[in-house]
């Protein structure tokens, strides 16, 4: 036996290492089938596409996103109340009514607060103008990337807008609006509803 047979013998033995790159073109020729049978306005009808930015736009700004929020649990917590047989009716009425003055005074009061706290935010953000408080708020190693990238600009000014806003309510707001507010519109509800639960009672006598 010579030494190119003996060489290509030891050649033969070795486990050969598996071919990773018929893999990756299966996957790549996969992904591209399912891109072909995606409708082609899914990626082309910009109409769309510019309506679920502007929904996102307005989602993402403080204010409106706390009436959503508001306006959701408007329509669950206070049937979760006065639909818990547990206690009497007139426990259930009252939890009701204190339910919807918080939810009324909280949503009320954090939407003019993240308002103001949003357009205080955007002056102070402003990129584009010559004011000299209008790059305030922006770190000075990120100032270049967010005047690249307009969604990167939003999302902090959203951020910072919501943490302000939040430490705002926390210190002040809370106990200075939510809690009067709250009080208030609890004793007229309670006021109402013991008035119409008498007027029934006189009607059933």
């Amino acid at each position: 036996m010579n030494i190119q047979s003996i060489n290509n013998y030891n050649v033969s033995m070795q486990s050969k290492m598996p071919d990773s790159s018929g893999f990756k073109k299966f996957v790549q020729k996969l992904k591209q089938k399912a891109l072909d049978c995606a409708p082609p306005k899914t990626f082309n009808d910009e109409g769309k596409i510019s309506k679920w930015e502007n929904i996102y736009s307005n989602l993402s700004q403080p204010a409106k996103n706390r009436i959503i929020m508001g306006a959701s649990a408007l329509l669950t917590q206070p049937a979760i109340d006065y639909y818990n047989h547990r206690v009497d009716k007139e426990t259930r009425t009252v939890s009701r009514n204190r339910t919807i003055a918080k939810i009324v005074a909280g949503t009320f009061v954090g939407a003019i607060v993240r308002g103001l706290c949003h357009k205080g935010v955007l002056k102070m953000t402003d990129i584009n103008s010559s004011w000299k408080y209008a790059k305030a708020l922006i770190p000075e190693n990120y100032l270049e990337k967010m005047k690249n990238n307009s969604g990167l600009l939003k999302n902090y000014q959203s951020a910072i807008s919501t943490l302000s806003a939040i430490g705002i309510m926390a210190t002040s707001t809370n106990m200075l609006l939510d809690a009067p507010i709250t009080i208030f519109l609890t004793n007229k509800m309670n006021d109402s509803s013991k008035i119409k639960q008498e007027k029934k009672e006189a009607e059933n006598a």
